[in-house]
């Protein structure tokens, strides 16, 4: 069934669809994400917002560790459908792209509706469309199976909730 899915995704590919999820594969890349984490974190602490910060700090290295960890248990393959148009190493399982994106956005959107509350609804919703850019994108190019952007958006979500409530009970 997966491998019909990615099939039917790649049955629908265009010059512009490749540009689009190019861009998405950025979006998810470590160099991204660690500019985005220190610079969030900086912009809190700059605030006076150090748990703020923290928590940026720490959902970016879990992020990392939680990834590569199951990577290196897991040690799925990546599918070979078709010539792909990027290169890509490692194991499959989770995407990694995936779990960044369904942690640091959420993330994002949290941090800057504190600043700008009445765009929360609208940051929350570019968030979710953000992470699920990411997480398409991944099967687009044809470098992770569906069970794999599903398990990086169900350990992203989870993470970023779980560090969001932890925050909600140790504040006064």
């Amino acid at each position: 069934m997966e491998e019909r899915l990615l099939l039917w995704i790649h049955e629908h590919s265009s010059p512009a669809l490749d540009v689009a999820f190019f861009v998405s594969h950025a979006m998810g890349t470590l160099p991204f994400c660690a500019i985005l984490v220190v610079t969030a974190a900086l912009w809190h602490r700059r605030r006076g917002e150090r748990e703020a910060a923290w928590r940026w700090l720490a959902l970016g290295a879990a992020t990392f560790v939680l990834q590569e960890g199951i990577k290196a248990i897991v040690a799925r393959p990546r599918p070979e459908l078709w010539p792909s148009l990027l290169p890509s190493s490692g194991a499959a399982f989770p995407s990694g792209h995936a779990l960044a994106a369904a942690t640091f956005y959420p993330l994002l959107a949290w941090s800057l509706s504190r600043a700008r509350p009445r765009l929360a609804p609208w940051l929350w919703a570019a968030a979710v469309l953000l992470a699920v850019f990411v997480g398409v994108g991944r099967l687009y190019l044809g470098v992770h199976w569906p069970t794999d952007v599903a398990a990086g958006w169900t350990l992203g979500a989870a993470q970023t909730a779980v560090a969001l409530a932890w925050k909600g009970r140790r504040r006064p």
